[in-house]
Parts: structure tokens; sequence; C-alpha cells
């Protein structure tokens, strides 16, 4: 795979129900990837120590995570499903619904998802350190598909150099 992350992929998507550490799960070109929901924070946070990876946030609409689409959509759609491929095995994945959580999350997450738009475009992933208590990169809605493959690379690459 290259830097940029180009896979077209058709997505399967499986909600499980939102009890404690139970896991949002969607399937991307033959891939299961697995996120937390953000009442999970703390197991997420364990993972991602244990792990030494850094939690990669991200707030969008479930209506998007429906199986239909490919991550070269140039849609929210596509953004988010791109986001989760991308990824899959670069970071610890929570899943915010930014509807309904609006407002009602970790204020650090709060604060940068309304940063500097106050009513953000859904997907924006939000990077943070394993403990959640520093944002390390922030990557906003794109709908070009090479311009947000570029975005998710360079953040990255940001979240590398960070202590």
């Amino acid at each position: 795979m290259n830097r940029y992350f180009y896979v077209g992929a058709l997505v399967l998507l499986t909600l499980l129900p939102a009890r404690a550490a139970d896991k949002l799960t969607v399937t991307i070109n033959k891939q299961i990837i697995s996120a937390y929901h953000t009442a999970d924070l703390e197991a997420a946070k364990k993972e991602a120590a244990a792990a030494k990876k850094p939690i990669a946030w991200i707030a969008t609409s479930p209506k998007l995570l429906d199986g239909n689409g490919t991550i070269t959509l140039e849609t929210s759609r596509g953004a988010t499903l791109h986001a989760f491929y991308a990824l899959r095995d670069k970071a610890i994945l929570v899943f915010m619904d930014a509807y309904e959580e609006n407002h009602k999350v970790l204020p650090l997450v709060d604060n940068a998802l309304h940063t500097p738009n106050p009513h953000y475009t859904p997907p924006t992933v939000v990077f943070l350190d394993p403990d959640a208590t520093k944002v390390l990169a922030t990557v906003i809605y794109e709908p070009n598909f090479t311009k947000r493959a570029h975005a998710l690379a360079d953040a990255l690459e940001q979240v590398k150099t960070k202590p």
C-alpha cells in the first residue's frame, strides 16, 4: 500500500449494541476494523498505551456507516470510510456520533473539533496521545480523496514527531 492509502473498497457494517466494551465494527475491503465508543474511552486508553499508538477519535455520523460506498468517494461517507481504513493499524480508533454526542465528550476533543470552524462538517479526526490528555493533530473533512490521503498521512507524520 502506498503512502496515501489508495484503495477502492466496498464496505459492510455491523453496529453492535452500545454496551460497555462493545465496539463498533466495520468491514472495509475485507478488513474488519473496530472502534471503541466514546463511553469506552478508558479501555481505548489502556489499549493505546499497551500498543504505544495514538488514539484517532473519529467524529462522524453513524448513517455514513451503512454498508454502502468506497473510501474514494468525494463525500463525507468516503472520508469516514477512508479514515477508518487508513488508520486501522496505525492508531486505536474511537467512534463519536458527531450529532448525538456533540459537546458531550472530552473537552479537549470538543475544542479541537470546533476549531477553527465551530460548525464542522463530519468527519473530523482528532489524534490524541495514549492518555487522551493532548491533541497531537486534527484532520478536518476533505472531500477530495487525494488531498484527504495527504492530510491523513501528514497528520500521522505529525503524531510521530510529538512526544
